[in-house]
């Protein structure tokens, strides 16, 4: 069980919870301080732990070898508290929207792909734990957490839909970093995708 834990990330730890919760801070006040104001900084900063999220795994195939040699498990052991942080972000940006809107919910596309998006987060933050993954059973759990991408392109379209598409927009560079985060995801995913098929090419050949 304690190499499952370890490959699977099924046990949060209290120090790497305390940490994120600290950069989560740090950064929605950083975007706070750029002018954005408090609800789209809190959103900024859950984008950003889903990137973190997302590029660990392709990061880790591309660079196996230094990955062997990090300390404290990093990165691999970071990915279930920050996903369990970009969920509880994400609840907290649903909410301030509501309440800018008077609790009215505007069914917009932006919305309802931001609330796919939002449910399929917190099914995934509920079988983040140790107990729920060995419940459920490892292959199972595999695949509910292949929504982690899902999630991705659904705050992804969310956000295009919401900061280029919609009429009188506000201009902000959060927009871009968005942009980059998403471009930046989908690049490492290629590659990872691409290094694996040459790696099972080359052992196809010498067996």
């Amino acid at each position: 069980m304690d190499t499952v834990n370890r490959l699977l990330d099924a046990k949060n730890k209290l120090f790497n919870h305390i940490i994120v919760l600290i950069i989560s801070s740090l950064l929605t006040y950083v975007f706070w301080l750029s002018g954005v104001d408090f609800n789209r900084a809190v959103a900024g900063t859950a984008f950003t732990l889903l990137f973190l999220t997302l590029v660990i795994g392709p990061l880790m195939q591309l660079f196996k070898p230094m990955v062997k040699v990090l300390p404290w498990g990093v990165p691999w052991s970071w990915r279930g508290e920050l996903g369990i942080w970009f969920a509880t972000l994400s609840v907290l940006h649903f909410f301030l929207a509501l309440s800018e809107n008077q609790w009215q919910m505007r069914w917009s596309l932006a919305s309802i792909l931001g609330l796919v998006a939002l449910f399929w987060a917190i099914i995934l933050t509920a079988t983040s734990f140790g107990s729920v993954i060995r419940f459920l059973g490892v292959e199972s759990w595999r695949w509910i957490h292949t929504f982690a991408y899902v999630i991705f392109y659904l705050v992804g379209a969310h956000v295009v839909q919401h900061a280029f598409l919609r009429p009188n927009r506000p201009d902000s560079w959060m927009h871009w970093m968005y942009v980059v985060m998403m471009a930046v995801v989908v690049i490492l995913q290629f590659t990872a995708f691409i290094k694996n098929v040459i790696h099972y090419r080359k052992n196809l050949k010498s067996s």
